[in-house]
């Protein structure tokens, strides 16, 4: 049985296109669009980034608690229908603007001093920690968390080893203690 909006398949696999993404509703999807392009480095055009940071958003607003998750939808209904007063915008919705005058919108609100930049501050805050979670940029960056946490594992067995094994006997109470894998193995 079809459905709209049934998604693509890959590799026998069902996969939502992200257009259906059920996390980003109508709504909010076209204006979270803009805002990514517009405060997440150009190369967010690039390698449909677009779509995989709104994915990301997407996952953490669902990961959010129900307060946060609709305070973040609203700030980005405000946003959207809040250019319509901004007077270069011209009575236009934020993702319906040219690159520029979003931009110029983008920071007016953010160069104000009141509740209104720092919620575009919040929003702009997890929009880019959104694209900067993204392995291809991570990897652009020179970002490998890899070996630091490996260094502080084994930094963190040597000088706390005997206190870790004692409060992991006394929460396990008698049962073999599990093998601790060597640090900067999985």
């Amino acid at each position: 049985m079809a459905w709209r909006g049934a998604g693509r398949v890959d590799n026998g696999v069902v996969t939502a296109v992200p257009e259906d993404d059920p996390r980003l509703s109508a709504v909010i999807r076209p204006a979270a669009r803009r805002f990514a392009e517009v405060v997440c480095p150009p190369e967010v055009r690039t390698d449909q980034r677009t779509e995989r940071v709104l994915r990301e958003f997407g996952l953490m607003l669902g990961a959010l608690p129900s307060a946060a998750r609709k305070a973040l939808a609203t700030a980005l209904v405000l946003v959207d229908q809040g250019a319509r007063v901004y007077p270069p915008a011209r009575g236009r919705r934020f993702a319906r603007l040219d690159d520029r005058t979003a931009e110029a919108y983008i920071r007016a609100l953010l160069a104000r001093r009141d509740a209104a930049a720092e919620m575009v501050q919040r929003l702009k805050g997890v929009v880019t920690m959104c694209y900067y979670d993204l392995p291809e940029v991570q990897r652009e960056i020179g970002y490998d968390p890899v070996p630091y946490i490996a260094a502080v594992s084994r930094r963190r067995l040597e000088t706390y080893g005997p206190q870790i094994r004692a409060g992991e006997a006394a929460v396990t109470k008698g049962r073999p203690e599990p093998e601790l894998p060597e640090p900067g193995r999985p």
